[in-house]
Protein backbone atom coordinates (compact mmCIF):
# COMPACT_ATOMS: atom_id res chain seq x y z
CA UNK A 1 0.00 0.00 0.00
CA UNK A 2 1.57 3.51 -0.91
CA UNK A 3 1.54 6.45 0.82
CA UNK A 4 -1.98 7.79 -0.93
CA UNK A 5 -3.57 4.77 -0.16
CA UNK A 6 -2.75 4.20 3.54
CA UNK A 7 -3.79 7.87 4.22
CA UNK A 8 -7.41 7.65 2.25
CA UNK A 9 -7.77 3.85 4.32
CA UNK A 10 -7.01 5.70 7.47
CA UNK A 11 -9.54 8.23 6.96
CA UNK A 12 -12.06 5.80 6.36
CA UNK A 13 -11.29 4.16 9.55
CA UNK A 14 -11.40 7.16 11.21
CA UNK A 15 -14.53 7.93 9.89
CA UNK A 16 -16.40 4.66 10.38
CA UNK A 17 -15.25 4.97 13.81
CA UNK A 18 -16.16 8.55 14.29
CA UNK A 19 -19.77 7.56 13.22
CA UNK A 20 -20.06 4.68 16.36
CA UNK A 21 -21.29 6.98 18.98
CA UNK A 22 -23.88 8.31 17.34
CA UNK A 23 -25.04 5.11 16.16
CA UNK A 24 -24.50 3.15 19.60
CA UNK A 25 -26.60 6.26 21.22
CA UNK A 26 -29.35 6.29 18.10
CA UNK A 27 -29.99 2.63 18.83
CA UNK A 28 -30.14 2.75 22.57
CA UNK A 29 -31.65 0.40 23.91
CA UNK A 30 -32.04 -2.38 22.10
CA UNK A 31 -31.97 -5.25 24.91
CA UNK A 32 -32.41 -4.95 28.89
CA UNK A 33 -30.62 -2.49 30.99
CA UNK A 34 -29.46 -3.58 34.57
CA UNK A 35 -29.81 -1.16 37.52
CA UNK A 36 -27.34 -1.90 40.16
CA UNK A 37 -28.21 -1.27 43.67
CA UNK A 38 -25.74 -1.01 46.34
CA UNK A 39 -27.60 -2.44 49.37
CA UNK A 40 -29.60 -5.66 49.83
CA UNK A 41 -33.35 -6.41 48.96
CA UNK A 42 -36.23 -5.23 50.72
CA UNK A 43 -34.55 -2.32 52.09
CA UNK A 44 -35.47 1.46 51.80
CA UNK A 45 -32.88 2.13 48.74
CA UNK A 46 -33.90 -1.24 47.09
CA UNK A 47 -38.01 -0.36 47.21
CA UNK A 48 -37.29 3.00 45.88
CA UNK A 49 -34.96 1.64 42.83
CA UNK A 50 -37.46 -0.96 42.17
CA UNK A 51 -40.02 1.55 41.81
CA UNK A 52 -37.72 3.46 39.41
CA UNK A 53 -37.01 0.64 37.63
CA UNK A 54 -40.43 -0.57 36.57
CA UNK A 55 -41.72 3.11 35.42
CA UNK A 56 -38.24 3.40 33.08
CA UNK A 57 -39.56 0.32 31.23
CA UNK A 58 -41.80 2.13 29.69
CA UNK A 59 -40.41 5.19 29.13
CA UNK A 60 -37.09 3.50 27.42
CA UNK A 61 -39.35 0.67 26.20
CA UNK A 62 -36.72 -1.74 27.23
CA UNK A 63 -36.81 -4.81 30.45
CA UNK A 64 -34.66 -2.78 33.30
CA UNK A 65 -33.43 -5.06 35.57
CA UNK A 66 -32.31 -4.46 39.46
CA UNK A 67 -29.59 -6.50 40.38
CA UNK A 68 -28.57 -5.81 43.99
CA UNK A 69 -24.72 -5.93 45.33
CA UNK A 70 -24.60 -5.30 48.71
CA UNK A 71 -21.23 -4.31 50.54
CA UNK A 72 -18.80 -2.24 51.93
CA UNK A 73 -20.50 1.21 51.91
CA UNK A 74 -21.29 0.98 48.23
CA UNK A 75 -17.74 -0.37 47.09
CA UNK A 76 -18.84 -3.24 45.98
CA UNK A 77 -21.76 -1.95 43.36
CA UNK A 78 -19.55 0.81 42.56
CA UNK A 79 -16.29 -1.41 41.69
CA UNK A 80 -18.59 -3.94 39.90
CA UNK A 81 -20.68 -1.08 38.15
CA UNK A 82 -17.17 1.06 36.63
CA UNK A 83 -15.54 -1.84 34.90
CA UNK A 84 -18.72 -2.39 32.82
CA UNK A 85 -18.78 -1.40 28.86
CA UNK A 86 -19.74 2.51 28.61
CA UNK A 87 -22.32 1.63 26.61
CA UNK A 88 -24.92 2.46 29.23
CA UNK A 89 -26.55 -1.04 29.82
CA UNK A 90 -25.45 -1.13 33.35
CA UNK A 91 -26.13 1.44 35.53
CA UNK A 92 -25.84 2.29 39.19
CA UNK A 93 -28.40 3.50 41.29
CA UNK A 94 -26.31 5.20 43.93
CA UNK A 95 -27.86 7.86 46.90
CA UNK A 96 -25.24 10.46 48.48
CA UNK A 97 -24.11 8.45 50.72
CA UNK A 98 -22.46 5.94 48.36
CA UNK A 99 -21.42 8.62 45.79
CA UNK A 100 -20.78 11.49 47.87
CA UNK A 101 -20.08 10.48 51.31
CA UNK A 102 -18.05 7.45 51.96
CA UNK A 103 -16.06 8.69 48.93
CA UNK A 104 -14.53 11.68 50.68
CA UNK A 105 -14.04 9.81 54.29
CA UNK A 106 -13.07 6.40 52.58
CA UNK A 107 -10.79 8.04 49.62
CA UNK A 108 -7.95 5.42 49.42
CA UNK A 109 -10.88 2.79 48.93
CA UNK A 110 -13.72 4.67 47.05
CA UNK A 111 -12.71 7.68 45.69
CA UNK A 112 -13.01 6.17 42.12
CA UNK A 113 -16.86 6.39 42.85
CA UNK A 114 -16.18 10.08 42.11
CA UNK A 115 -14.41 9.77 38.85
CA UNK A 116 -14.88 6.23 37.38
CA UNK A 117 -18.92 7.20 37.31
CA UNK A 118 -20.59 9.50 35.44
CA UNK A 119 -23.96 11.23 36.31
CA UNK A 120 -26.92 10.83 34.58
CA UNK A 121 -30.03 12.17 36.66
CA UNK A 122 -30.99 12.65 40.26
CA UNK A 123 -34.11 10.56 41.45
CA UNK A 124 -35.18 12.32 44.27
CA UNK A 125 -34.47 13.96 47.72
CA UNK A 126 -34.73 12.55 51.05
CA UNK A 127 -35.19 14.46 54.28
CA UNK A 128 -34.03 14.11 58.66
CA UNK A 129 -36.10 15.22 61.12
CA UNK A 130 -34.77 16.04 64.58
CA UNK A 131 -37.02 14.17 66.94
CA UNK A 132 -37.52 13.45 70.73
CA UNK A 133 -40.20 11.51 72.60
CA UNK A 134 -43.68 12.74 72.96
CA UNK A 135 -42.32 12.90 76.79
CA UNK A 136 -39.90 14.62 76.64
CA UNK A 137 -40.28 18.41 78.25
CA UNK A 138 -38.26 19.91 75.11
CA UNK A 139 -40.92 21.12 72.63
CA UNK A 140 -38.53 23.12 70.03
CA UNK A 141 -34.85 23.76 68.08
CA UNK A 142 -34.43 26.29 70.70
CA UNK A 143 -35.46 24.27 74.10
CA UNK A 144 -33.00 21.22 72.50
CA UNK A 145 -29.75 23.54 72.21
CA UNK A 146 -30.55 25.12 75.58
CA UNK A 147 -31.25 21.84 77.72
CA UNK A 148 -27.97 20.21 75.73
CA UNK A 149 -25.59 22.94 77.84
CA UNK A 150 -27.57 21.57 81.32
CA UNK A 151 -26.40 18.38 80.07
CA UNK A 152 -25.14 16.53 76.87
CA UNK A 153 -27.96 15.10 75.07
CA UNK A 154 -27.89 11.70 73.19
CA UNK A 155 -28.53 11.44 69.71
CA UNK A 156 -29.27 8.62 67.43
CA UNK A 157 -28.60 7.43 64.09
CA UNK A 158 -28.68 4.46 61.88
CA UNK A 159 -24.31 4.96 61.35
CA UNK A 160 -21.01 6.01 61.72
CA UNK A 161 -20.38 8.54 59.14
CA UNK A 162 -24.64 8.61 57.83
CA UNK A 163 -25.96 12.13 56.91
CA UNK A 164 -27.63 12.41 59.90
CA UNK A 165 -24.10 11.38 61.82
CA UNK A 166 -22.20 14.14 59.59
CA UNK A 167 -25.09 16.98 59.88
CA UNK A 168 -25.83 16.11 63.25
CA UNK A 169 -22.00 17.36 64.22
CA UNK A 170 -22.26 20.35 61.92
CA UNK A 171 -25.51 21.50 63.85
CA UNK A 172 -24.15 20.98 67.28
CA UNK A 173 -21.15 23.05 66.21
CA UNK A 174 -23.03 25.82 64.62
CA UNK A 175 -25.32 25.69 67.96
CA UNK A 176 -23.14 25.05 70.58
CA UNK A 177 -24.46 22.07 71.59
CA UNK A 178 -22.85 19.45 73.39
CA UNK A 179 -24.51 16.56 72.33
CA UNK A 180 -23.02 12.37 71.78
CA UNK A 181 -24.09 10.97 68.63
CA UNK A 182 -24.97 6.72 69.21
CA UNK A 183 -24.53 5.07 66.32
CA UNK A 184 -27.28 1.96 65.96
CA UNK A 185 -27.08 -0.87 62.93
CA UNK A 186 -29.73 0.27 61.45
CA UNK A 187 -33.00 3.10 62.07
CA UNK A 188 -35.75 0.64 63.85
CA UNK A 189 -33.50 0.13 66.92
CA UNK A 190 -32.64 3.85 67.10
CA UNK A 191 -36.45 4.62 67.35
CA UNK A 192 -36.93 2.28 69.35
CA UNK A 193 -34.63 3.57 71.79
CA UNK A 194 -36.09 7.02 72.08
CA UNK A 195 -39.57 5.56 71.87
CA UNK A 196 -38.47 3.58 75.21
CA UNK A 197 -36.90 6.84 76.69
CA UNK A 198 -32.90 5.09 76.33
CA UNK A 199 -31.80 8.05 73.98
CA UNK A 200 -33.00 11.46 74.46
CA UNK A 201 -33.45 12.06 70.96
CA UNK A 202 -32.90 10.76 67.40
CA UNK A 203 -32.07 12.20 63.73
CA UNK A 204 -33.01 9.83 61.03
CA UNK A 205 -35.37 9.74 57.91
CA UNK A 206 -38.95 10.93 57.19
CA UNK A 207 -39.69 7.17 56.29
CA UNK A 208 -37.95 5.95 59.83
CA UNK A 209 -39.98 7.96 61.57
CA UNK A 210 -43.70 8.60 59.80
CA UNK A 211 -45.39 6.17 61.89
CA UNK A 212 -44.35 7.36 65.34
CA UNK A 213 -44.33 11.06 64.41
CA UNK A 214 -48.25 10.19 63.67
CA UNK A 215 -48.67 8.22 66.36
CA UNK A 216 -47.43 11.18 68.60
CA UNK A 217 -44.87 8.33 70.35
CA UNK A 218 -42.50 11.41 69.11
CA UNK A 219 -42.30 15.41 68.32
CA UNK A 220 -40.48 16.50 65.80
CA UNK A 221 -37.83 19.13 66.47
CA UNK A 222 -37.02 20.74 62.75
CA UNK A 223 -36.00 18.91 59.68
CA UNK A 224 -32.99 19.24 57.77
CA UNK A 225 -34.66 19.83 53.73
CA UNK A 226 -34.62 22.49 51.27
CA UNK A 227 -38.44 23.22 52.61
CA UNK A 228 -41.20 21.92 55.06
CA UNK A 229 -42.62 18.66 54.63
CA UNK A 230 -45.68 18.00 53.07
CA UNK A 231 -46.60 15.10 55.85
CA UNK A 232 -45.58 17.33 58.62
CA UNK A 233 -45.76 20.75 57.54
CA UNK A 234 -45.65 21.87 61.43
CA UNK A 235 -41.98 21.11 61.92
CA UNK A 236 -39.83 23.91 60.91
CA UNK A 237 -36.45 23.89 58.72
CA UNK A 238 -33.26 24.05 60.81
CA UNK A 239 -33.07 27.52 57.97
CA UNK A 240 -36.03 28.38 59.48
CA UNK A 241 -34.43 28.06 62.79
CA UNK A 242 -31.45 29.85 62.47
CA UNK A 243 -29.01 27.15 61.20
CA UNK A 244 -28.19 26.67 57.23
CA UNK A 245 -26.06 24.31 55.55
CA UNK A 246 -28.36 21.52 56.99
CA UNK A 247 -30.77 21.10 53.77
CA UNK A 248 -28.42 18.75 52.01
CA UNK A 249 -30.08 15.56 54.01
CA UNK A 250 -29.34 12.99 50.91
CA UNK A 251 -30.20 12.40 47.71
CA UNK A 252 -30.89 9.36 45.13
CA UNK A 253 -29.33 9.36 41.38
CA UNK A 254 -28.57 7.43 38.65
CA UNK A 255 -25.29 6.57 37.61
CA UNK A 256 -22.71 5.43 34.62
CA UNK A 257 -19.54 4.01 34.06
CA UNK A 258 -17.18 6.90 33.03
CA UNK A 259 -17.44 7.33 29.27
CA UNK A 260 -21.14 6.56 28.30
CA UNK A 261 -21.95 8.43 25.25
CA UNK A 262 -23.61 11.69 26.63
CA UNK A 263 -26.52 11.05 24.16
CA UNK A 264 -27.01 7.84 26.05
CA UNK A 265 -27.30 9.75 29.20
CA UNK A 266 -29.14 12.66 28.07
CA UNK A 267 -32.01 9.64 27.02
CA UNK A 268 -31.41 7.90 29.94
CA UNK A 269 -32.35 11.30 32.07
CA UNK A 270 -35.37 12.54 29.58
CA UNK A 271 -36.73 9.25 30.44
CA UNK A 272 -36.58 9.56 34.41
CA UNK A 273 -37.94 13.24 34.30
CA UNK A 274 -41.06 12.08 32.12
CA UNK A 275 -41.97 9.58 34.75
CA UNK A 276 -40.83 11.57 37.35
CA UNK A 277 -43.31 14.06 36.57
CA UNK A 278 -45.97 12.18 36.63
CA UNK A 279 -47.91 12.76 39.85
CA UNK A 280 -48.88 9.02 40.48
CA UNK A 281 -44.98 8.60 40.94
CA UNK A 282 -44.92 11.98 42.83
CA UNK A 283 -47.52 10.47 45.57
CA UNK A 284 -46.15 7.08 45.44
CA UNK A 285 -42.43 8.47 46.12
CA UNK A 286 -43.79 10.62 49.31
CA UNK A 287 -45.16 6.98 50.77
CA UNK A 288 -41.67 6.37 50.93
CA UNK A 289 -40.72 9.02 52.37
CA UNK A 290 -38.62 11.10 49.82
CA UNK A 291 -39.55 13.79 47.28
CA UNK A 292 -39.15 12.49 43.65
CA UNK A 293 -36.94 14.93 41.46
CA UNK A 294 -35.47 14.09 37.90
CA UNK A 295 -32.76 16.25 36.61
CA UNK A 296 -29.98 16.59 34.18
CA UNK A 297 -26.74 14.72 34.18
CA UNK A 298 -25.36 18.30 34.96
CA UNK A 299 -27.44 18.65 37.16
CA UNK A 300 -26.72 15.92 39.32
CA UNK A 301 -22.82 16.21 39.24
CA UNK A 302 -23.61 20.06 40.61
CA UNK A 303 -25.40 18.33 43.62
CA UNK A 304 -23.26 15.32 43.72
CA UNK A 305 -20.39 17.72 43.63
CA UNK A 306 -22.09 20.64 46.63
CA UNK A 307 -22.13 17.50 48.64
CA UNK A 308 -18.50 16.60 48.70
CA UNK A 309 -17.64 20.15 49.59
CA UNK A 310 -20.06 19.82 52.38
CA UNK A 311 -18.26 16.88 53.73
CA UNK A 312 -15.10 18.00 53.33
CA UNK A 313 -16.32 21.09 54.90
CA UNK A 314 -17.78 19.59 58.18
CA UNK A 315 -14.57 17.32 58.44
CA UNK A 316 -12.19 20.28 58.13
CA UNK A 317 -14.47 22.70 61.09
CA UNK A 318 -16.03 20.42 63.44
CA UNK A 319 -14.76 17.45 65.42
CA UNK A 320 -16.25 14.68 64.01
CA UNK A 321 -15.02 11.16 65.12
CA UNK A 322 -15.25 8.33 62.48
CA UNK A 323 -13.12 5.97 63.61
CA UNK A 324 -15.34 3.65 65.45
Amino acid sequence: MNRRHFVLAAGCIAATLGLATPVLAEGYPDRPVTLVVPFSPGGGTDLLARLVSSKLETALGAPVVVDNRPGASGAVAGAYVKTQPADGYTLLFGTSSTNAISPVLHEDKMGDMLTGLDPVSLIANSALILVVPASSPITDLKGYVEASKERPLTYGTFGVGSTPHLLGTLFASKAGADMIHVPYKGSAPAVADVTGGHTDSAFLTVTALTASLQDEAMRGLAVAAAGRLSQFPDIPTFAEEGYDSLDDAGWFGIFAPAGVPAEIRAQVSKAVRSVLDQPEAQDEFAKLGVTAQGSSPEELEKKRDASVALVKHILATTNIDISK
